[in-house]
């Protein structure tokens, strides 16, 4: 990565995010538009592109500009990125240590009044309790899949309909002997998918997996291709990438998240205009009905295991003051 800035300045641009002091419109514009209004070449914004814009989980011309300037400026999140070697779960099985959690268990219907809540689910359970907090992905909560009675006050289904959720998909690939020497990470591409990185990287295995990460209309342009038509696009990008025309993987997956019928995509994106819609969207709703997951997280965090967990220990804050 380092190298890369330092070789590309355009690409260095992208991750510095060194702007002028130049607002977006008050009433809002999408972040391309922005870009291209404050003199970014056709260079700069592709590498936005391939960078930026793949991390938020969709195409730059459908994003808000102010949504994407107040995460950029906003330092609270810290620099850098960390790893947990032992993987994500470890964190979620820590956190579930002595909590009865029901998995497999689709809920249906959601009854809140003054007396309290009453969840139902497909199953036939019925769980009872005065509050409940809601974390369902966005792209779940739009298709009105899950029932509430009384519905939603029209500014909190304002708030879901506004916001969106990005396509996002990975594909993994194993590679029973390295492909790469042991001190590289990670690669951006220019052609599609747009970045890579290894989870094995920093471990002493005989074998390396290379995961594919794409998004927006990156990912819609490969799963127009079907599953195996992807998975074939990735390995060509790849092998070009690194003039490795021989390379074969042992074994793929393509993880599909807009084909989850639990994620519908990969998390949410705020289009032009919707800036405030995540602040009403976590808002509680008269002390019964509490919100989190990371499309209400503060905006640095959107988007990411961490904003969830902070969003949720927000939540249990506002349940604890409300008793």
């Amino acid at each position: 990565m380092d190298e890369s800035r330092r070789l590309y300045p355009d690409f260095d641009l992208t991750r510095s995010w060194d702007l002028p002091n130049i607002p977006a419109l008050p009433d809002d514009e999408d972040f391309e538009s922005y870009l291209k209004r404050i003199g970014f070449s056709a260079d700069q914004l592709q590498y936005v592109r391939r960078s930026y814009g793949n991390s938020i989980a969709e195409d730059i011309a459908h994003v808000s500009a102010l949504s994407c300037l107040a995460e950029l400026q906003d330092e609270t999140a810290g620099e850098g990125d960390f790893r947990i070697l032992d993987g994500y779960d470890t964190i979620a099985n820590h956190l579930a240590q002595g909590i009865d959690i029901r998995l497999e268990t689709i809920i249906e219907s959601v009854e809140w009044n003054n007396n309290g809540v009453r969840i139902a689910a497909a199953d036939g359970q019925i769980f009872e309790a005065d509050r409940a907090l809601i974390t369902l992905p966005i792209g779940v909560l739009q298709t009105g899949r899950v029932q509430f009675s009384p519905d939603l006050p029209a500014n909190k289904q304002a708030a879901i309909q506004n916001l969106s959720m990005g396509p996002g998909i990975k594909m993994m690939y194993r590679f029973d002997e390295p492909i790469v020497p042991v001190h590289i990470s990670t690669i951006y591409s220019a052609l599609n998918p747009p970045m890579w990185w290894s989870p094995t990287f920093g471990r002493d295995l005989p074998y390396q997996i290379w995961t594919a990460f794409a998004t927006g209309n990156w990912a819609r342009e490969l799963l127009a291709l079907g599953e195996a038509g992807a998975l074939q696009k990735g390995l060509e990008t790849l092998r070009q990438e690194l003039g490795r025309p021989d390379i074969q993987p042992s074994a793929t997956h393509l993880e599909n998240w807009p084909a989850d019928p639990f994620a519908l995509g990969a998390y949410s994106v705020t289009p032009p205009g919707c800036v405030g819609a995540r602040d009403e969207l976590a808002k509680p709703l008269e002390k019964r009905l509490y919100w989190a997951g990371e499309a209400t997280a503060p905006l640095p965090w959107i988007g990411t295991v961490h904003g969830a967990y902070a969003s949720g220990r927000r939540a249990a804050a506002e349940i604890l003051n409300d008793f």
